[in-house]
């Protein structure tokens, strides 16, 4: 009897303890730095990371509510780039490329309604993948957004830099704040 009383006084502080821990850990993140997905405002990411694109694809550019017109990538999701991107090289690879899926292809890119064709280019990624620039800009997608007209990456800190959603005259557009 005595050791049935322990078990149910025992549970509880092990799940207390347990619970603490967990939310001790969801709080952990790299000082100034947000996690994928927690810009102010913007929903969770989803489970799975957009498609990449391959063959011949068409940027446009796309209507954005409180942003206006950014550029986007065949399927209407927007394309950001990254601060940290120099000289036209991609800097984010690996984990980062995760949550930043770059804009790739096989053929050259063609430039929608909108998008001026002679800022459109392609460069090599170390993996050997050729990726989408724009502006001298290597562009990528975000897990975090979903469907077309959604912006949910711009102004997020990520990954060592900020990320912006790209107007069609291939600058980072401005944040709200």
């Amino acid at each position: 009897m005595l050791r049935s009383v322990r078990d149910r006084v025992g549970a509880p502080r092990s799940i207390g303890l347990v619970g603490c821990a967990l939310f001790l850990t969801g709080a952990c993140v790299p000082g100034g730095e947000e996690p994928a997905g927690s810009g102010v405002g913007t929903p969770p990411p989803p489970v799975t990371a957009p498609p990449v694109t391959g063959g011949a694809i068409m940027v446009r550019a796309q209507p954005v509510a409180g942003l206006g017109s950014v550029l986007a990538g065949p399927d209407g999701r927007s394309v950001y780039l990254f601060e940290e991107d120099r000289d036209g090289q991609p800097r984010c690879l690996d984990a980062c490329a995760e949550d930043w899926p770059p804009l790739t292809t096989t053929d050259p890119p063609a430039a929608g309604p909108d998008v001026a064709p002679d800022l459109l280019g392609t460069v090599v990624r170390p993996d050997g993948a050729t990726q989408v620039v724009y502006n001298g800009h290597p562009l990528y997608y975000y897990v975090g957004d979903d469907v077309p007209g959604q912006a949910n990456g711009h102004g997020v800190l990520s990954s060592g830099g900020y990320w912006y959603a790209v107007s069609p005259a291939g600058e980072p557009l401005p944040t709200g704040g």
